[in-house]
């Protein structure tokens, strides 16, 4: 009887979700996703690795729809960047690289570095303190790209900043797990995630810039009537991100969510500083803070689940894959207050 009795009182909430990986194959195909369960805490967790298309193991439910949504969405975003995109912009980054220098010292340097004193400050355990770096050392987001654009960045500042970091990341996201006290993953496996998740944004943006620079009759109305649909699927992508991941907010947020909080207002906050002390333009500032802002969540849930077998690292990313959104949001918000889109002046060295 007192077994029985004692059971009701260790009862915990669990949480349970479905996490788009975000891994594609050659075909550009979705090869798997991860079911996390969390309890309140976040401490207790179970994990399983789902092999197949999360739309065929899912069904029709919420988890199948925005595994089958978010991918197609994001390729017509990186569609419609490609139509108003040049080369010539991506390479004048690279060979003027003051801005894409202080940009990639803000995430690659800044970020890591601001996660650690945000979790000693509020003195998270050392396991959040290890997903929370995790998530700082992950590279840009490629919805950062399209974000830019709708902030009135440089496009191609944007763009070369998320090759160099996703290039990157075979070397930069183990140094900073072993700095945190965690066995980093192969970086093999790093950089076939890294080089998948970048093919989903290349091949249609590549698409995009071939249709411009050889059919530009073409390409000139259909940008006019793509982007119109890129901003709504662009919105719909944050809803849906929001939607995906609430589960695992409301079982997490008492003990990670201040410090994510933190963390993601932070980051462009720092991103504003530099690009100020480094007497950037308003375009490239505006691309700086927004890519200081959107993190690639999707590989930080990918290596703590499946490279790493450690579901709990993953936990500040789920929140912070929802609040990094409504920051962007905050960063277009006022790039439109501001007025008509300036002309990119050309990159400085």
């Amino acid at each position: 009887m007192r077994e029985a009795s004692a059971a009701p009182a260790r009862r915990t909430r669990r949480v349970s979700m479905v996490v788009l990986s975000a891994v594609f194959d050659r075909n550009l195909g979705l090869r798997s996703c991860a079911s996390l369960d969390f309890d309140q805490g976040g401490r207790k967790r179970r994990t399983a690795t789902l092999s197949g298309t999360c739309s065929e193991l899912r069904g029709i439910g919420m988890a199948g729809f925005l595994a089958a949504f978010l991918p197609v969405a994001m390729m017509v975003l990186m569609f419609s960047l490609g139509l108003r995109l040049r080369l010539g912009e991506i390479v004048g980054e690279l060979r003027a690289p003051k801005a894409l220098g202080l940009g990639l010292m803000v995430q690659m340097l800044g970020l890591p570095v601001l996660a650690f004193g945000v979790a000693r400050a509020i003195g998270l355990d050392p396991m959040l303190t290890a997903g929370l770096m995790l998530v700082a050392a992950s590279p840009g987001g490629v919805t950062s790209n399209y974000a830019a654009h709708l902030a009135r960045g440089s496009i191609g500042l944007s763009v070369a900043m998320t090759l160099v970091t996703s290039l990157l990341a075979p070397v930069t996201l183990p140094l900073v797990l072993v700095a945190s006290g965690v066995s980093a993953p192969e970086p093999a496996g790093l950089l076939k995630i890294s080089l998948g998740m970048s093919a989903v944004a290349v091949a249609p943006m590549a698409l995009g810039m071939v249709l411009a620079r050889y059919l530009p009759r073409l390409a000139t109305p259909l940008a006019r009537g793509v982007d119109p649909l890129a901003k709504l699927l662009f919105l719909a992508m944050v809803i849906a991100t929001f939607v995906q991941n609430w589960g695992a907010m409301q079982g997490a947020v008492s003990d990670v969510g201040g410090a994510v909080l933190v963390l993601a207002l932070l980051g462009p906050a720092l991103a504003f500083a530099v690009a100020r002390l480094g007497r950037l333009d308003g375009t490239r500032l505006r691309t700086v803070m927004t890519e200081a802002a959107l993190q690639n969540v999707a590989i930080t849930i990918f290596v703590a689940s499946q490279l790493l077998g450690q579901p709990e690292l993953a936990i500040p990313g789920l929140i912070y894959a929802v609040l990094m959104n409504f920051v962007a949001l905050l960063i277009i918000g006022s790039a439109a207050l501001g007025g008509t889109r300036e002309a990119v002046p050309a990159p400085r060295s």
